[in-house]
């Protein structure tokens, strides 16, 4: 039975998968559209409201000439919708319900915690080989597009992120071998002064049994030499393991520009971590572990930072299930898929990306991430955050 929708007449639905429900309509002009939107109660989860602005921006990052335009997506809405041209020789809303039905159940609450990445990651590896390549640079444009990122300089679809000219950073110079010479450089002052406390202690000895009317040598007084030596041999104390920030760090950018001196920051560093970075002082930051939950605006505007150890050396088999649990997919890769970025600015007022970086050091190799769901007027903010993170990583390449 058709109903009136808003601005859209002759509404029916045609499917229901669980949280989601695709209708068919015409708009005020007459055309036909497919409606996709969630259901009442599940428009009262963020976790699917996310789930469903993510899948959006995915539609708009990978839209081709094979695909119908968007026409109009409030997900803001108190139930969130989406509004696609219907056209038969057209992939319609259908490749976005497909999208959502791959990336979690259809019912019930989305998953949180470890168990969430393994299973979006597992969710978004089967989609990708799934789904269509996106458009090629040289297609034709969408109409329906949201407008290209001031940031977008690359040769790629104007909705990844900007390609950015990233020169190889210097190599540092190992600290092991200074370490190691040291070592060894104690280690032979300390031979050196047994070697000739032995020989002294020999030759004394020698004189001694030589000279009948001697006395014998006091025992208390060698068995105080004798422990001058090992008291030399102790240990170091632990080497602190606070990360420093480090001012000589590379000064390389995906995008937006780079914290200037003198401007308020703060530096965040927490005990075993790799690296430390900067952030605008006023957000607070809240340690979880091995993630830093940043927040300003009273909570509307997060920033997350995080690092994970990276398996087998960060060879390429390793590397996908990490860079793939992270939000805002596809990536675009740049210096042989040591780094990834990807920015999504379609749904206003808000800036979301996230950022990827794989190191490998003398301490071993990691994993470095970040993630940005603020308001659009803090995005270069963000995009500070961003290279802070990434040149801190570099900074201990070996």
């Amino acid at each position: 039975m058709s109903r009136t929708v808003g601005p859209y007449r002759d509404v029916a639905t045609i499917r229901v998968e669980g949280a989601y429900e695709l209708c068919e309509g015409l708009d005020e002009s007459g055309r036909p559209v497919q409606i996709l939107t969630l259901g009442s109660t599940s428009s009262k989860d963020p976790a699917r409201r996310g789930l469903l602005s993510d899948t959006v921006a995915w539609a708009y990052a990978t839209a081709g000439p094979e695909d119908a335009p968007i026409m109009v997506a409030d997900l803001d809405a108190e139930q969130p919708y989406v509004v696609v041209l219907l056209d038969s020789r057209l992939r319609g809303a259908d490749r976005i319900m497909d999208r959502l039905l791959s990336l979690g159940p259809a019912t019930g609450p989305l998953p949180v915690g470890p168990a969430a990445v393994a299973q979006r990651a597992a969710h978004q590896l089967a989609a990708a080989q799934r789904s269509a390549a996106p458009a090629s640079p040289a297609g034709p444009a969408n109409p329906s597009s949201p407008p290209v990122s001031p940031n977008a300089r690359g040769t790629t679809s104007a909705q990844l992120s900007p390609p950015v000219l990233i020169i190889t950073a210097p190599k540092r110079r190992s600290q092991l071998l200074p370490i190691l010479i040291g070592i060894g450089s104690v280690v032979l002052i300390l031979a050196l002064v047994i070697g000739a406390w032995i020989l002294w202690s020999a030759s004394g000895s020698d004189e001694a049994s030589g000279d009948t009317g001697g006395e014998a040598p006091d025992t208390a007084e060698v068995d105080r030499e004798a422990e001058a030596p090992a008291d030399a041999g102790e240990e170091p104390a632990p080497v602190d393991q606070m990360p420093q920030w480090d001012p000589e760090a590379p000064a390389e950018r995906v995008g937006g520009t780079l914290f200037e001196s003198g401007e308020a920051t703060q530096t965040i560093a927490y005990e075993n971590w790799p690296f430390a970075f900067k952030v605008p002082g006023e957000y607070r930051c809240e340690d979880q572990g091995q993630v830093a939950v940043c927040t300003a605006d009273e909570g509307d505007s997060k920033l997350t930072v995080g690092w994970d150890v990276c398996p087998d050396d960060c060879r390429r088999g390793s590397r996908e299930p990490l860079r793939s649990a992270l939000p805002y997919q596809p990536m675009q890769e740049l210096q042989d898929g040591d780094i990834g970025v990807s920015e999504r600015n379609q749904v206003f007022p808000r800036w979301r990306g996230s950022l990827s970086v794989f190191v490998s050091s003398a301490d071993g190799s990691f994993h470095a991430w970040a993630t940005a769901d603020v308001d659009a007027e803090r995005s270069d903010e963000a995009w500070q955050v961003f290279n802070d993170v990434l040149n801190q990583s570099l900074a201990k390449e070996d």
